[in-house]
């Protein structure tokens, strides 16, 4: 299901990419993988999970299971890493410093769910003196809609292996986390190499950190995240 959304979201990039090449724009189309970790800083004793809790305290008697005490046992944590994959469309005009990409990958919160983010910023790229390698860097903006946001974050915070994998089989409620969607701002940085004879393929890799602005009003627990990743692009034009 989730090689399928992958080809669909693909397909989508590049029918994209063939309407920009008609504006004259330059078009790098990515494969990415790596490693990212999620800062969620969720305060659990608001999420279901605390209900989860209260049901295994039944068994002790008044005050002898504190919530405290879950935790521990359960090695509750508020950051973890996940592997890091998927596919990318970065868009430029010219020499201008502005950057805007659409990207389809594996959510920060679980390797098993998609995330989706269009980024718009402000960033530079530059080569060697012999062109042989090229750094980029760039700040600015990313909406982001996560599908792993939620559940899955809740039982990938379960550092207690066991009780990890059994909570994945029945732990599951809607939006325990609320909003899926994230208003980040992101910053990137990457150095690579272009081969070939006419340059048209990219390979390097590249750091980056994205950090929540949605109100916490809003949703209390954050899509904070600091990774990097293998990209390989393909120019497209």
């Amino acid at each position: 299901m989730m090689l399928r959304k992958i080809s669909t979201t693909a397909a989508l990039f590049l029918l994209l990419a063939q309407a920009a090449t008609a504006q004259n724009l330059k078009v790098n189309i990515g494969i990415n993988g790596g490693m990212s970790q999620l800062f969620h800083d969720t305060r659990f004793e608001t999420t279901p999970l605390h209900d989860l809790y209260a049901f295994t305290a039944i068994s002790h008697r008044p005050d002898e299971y504190t919530w405290e005490e879950f935790e521990e046992d359960y090695k509750i944590r508020t950051s973890y890493i996940q592997p890091r994959f998927g596919i990318s469309a970065h868009f430029t005009y010219k020499d201008w410093p502005v950057l805007v990409s659409v990207e389809a990958m594996s959510s920060p919160s679980s390797y098993q769910k998609m995330a989706y983010g269009l980024v718009v910023g402000l960033g530079k790229e530059l080569y060697t003196y012999d062109s042989d390698y090229f750094f980029n860097f760039m700040g600015g903006y990313k909406f982001v809609k996560d599908n792993g946001f939620g559940a899955s974050t809740i039982v990938n915070s379960i550092g207690q292996g066991e009780a990890r994998e059994y909570a994945s089989t029945f732990f599951n409620p809607e939006q325990p986390l609320g909003s899926k969607t994230g208003h980040l701002f992101t910053l990137r940085g990457g150095i690579g190499k272009e081969l070939g004879e006419a340059d048209m393929i990219r390979v390097g890799v590249e750091g980056y950190g994205e950090l929540d602005l949605t109100a916490k009003t809003k949703r209390q627990s954050r899509m904070t995240n600091v990774g990097a990743h293998f990209f390989i692009r393909f120019k497209i034009n």
